[in-house]
């Protein structure tokens, strides 16, 4: 299964549809939140949104999980729980819920840590990055064994980028 998962889009429909025709084969799109776009948009492109502190955002939600293929993924946009200033309450939240992956956006920053065996990822941000990274997303592939890899893009290019 291939989720495409991106964050702060901030109204750049381009950029969104863009990442999407780079990705066809993807099963889930997943927006975690400031894509400053329509509630109905985003859905009628199969996008999972998640809430985002922009006070308009669309989203139902400002954190969800799912599970695929065995791996229970926890999804948010990270604001509700501070994730600008520590990961501490994330971290903890994952532990205390068994979570195997956790996503999360708000610091603009694409970022992988690898606590335990639980996977914490930012996609960055596909508009206004606050890194020397360009605009980034992210891509996930879990397998029938349930094991999971992941590769950042460029979003304007679909390059890869290496973040650690």
């Amino acid at each position: 299964m291939k989720l495409v998962v991106s964050s702060y889009v901030h109204g750049n429909k381009d950029a969104l549809e863009r990442i999407l025709s780079f990705n066809p084969d993807a099963d889930y799109f997943i927006s975690l939140g400031d894509s400053e776009l329509q509630l109905d948009y985003l859905l009628d492109l199969d996008i999972i949104p998640i809430k985002g502190n922009y006070p308009r955002d669309a989203g139902l939600k400002y954190e969800s999980e799912m599970v695929i293929k065995g791996k229970k993924i926890y999804m948010t946009h990270g604001h509700k729980i501070g994730v600008h200033k520590s990961l501490n309450k994330l971290l903890h939240k994952g532990f205390q819920e068994y979570y195997d992956i956790i996503l999360y956006g708000h610091t603009h920053v694409a970022k992988v840590d690898k606590v335990n065996k639980m996977l914490v990822m930012n996609p960055g941000s596909v508009y206004r990055p606050r890194s020397v990274e360009p605009a980034s997303y992210l891509i996930l592939n879990i397998n029938d064994k349930s094991e999971v890899t992941y590769q950042f893009k460029e979003a304007e290019t679909n390059m890869p980028l290496e973040i650690k």
